[in-house]
């Protein structure tokens, strides 16, 4: 155990400038400036993430009150510090999921790759999956919006929105896990 804690430590100081908040973009809508953030198992924009620590790693664990992401190029991670990392995926419904700590289990039919980060400059930059993100409401007050990214295989709800993400650079994990 105390190997994996070492290789997590290695792994996450060699990527900590890869590591990233995002927001959405749309103008005029209300999701304009939500922040993207890990809820139970999926996406969405606004709300607050499900970060959890272990007590036994007490202050050792980044705060957890943003969603931080890590990679983007072909494929996307959380930027967590739990042993194995968490991978991020599109499911065969098109939502934006990641795969439980300590697992790297995926549905069936999800979509791994298709990720890509383009900086603007040296603090922002854009998030893409290569058939595009959409928030749809999840109820009535139309807050928080899930996320979903758009595949062959689903049909997606009028209501929802397309949006840009835009990344905000940062320079450590978020979270223990999500």
């Amino acid at each position: 155990m105390k190997n994996a804690f070492a290789f997590s430590a290695l792994v996450a100081s060699a990527f900590a400038q890869d590591y990233f908040g995002v927001m959405s973009a749309r103008s005029g809508s209300n999701i304009h400036l939500l922040p993207l953030n890990a809820i139970g198992g999926k996406f969405f924009l606004g709300g607050s993430p499900s970060s959890y620590c272990p007590p036994e790693v007490g202050t050792a664990c980044p705060p957890g009150t943003s969603t931080v992401l890590a990679g983007g190029v072909g494929t996307l991670s959380l930027g967590v510090i739990v042993p194995g990392g968490q991978q991020v995926y599109i499911a065969p419904d098109g939502t934006m999921s990641y795969t439980a700590p300590h697992s790297a289990y995926k549905p069936e039919g999800s979509v791994v790759d298709g990720w890509s980060r383009s900086p603007v400059n040296d603090q922002f930059g854009y998030l893409t999956f290569s058939g595009g993100l959409v928030a749809c409401p999840v109820d009535a007050n139309n807050k928080p919006w899930q996320v979903y990214g758009q595949i062959a295989s689903v049909t997606l709800s009028p209501q929802c929105l397309g949006f840009s993400a835009l990344t905000i650079n940062g320079t450590e994990a978020g979270a223990w896990e999500y």
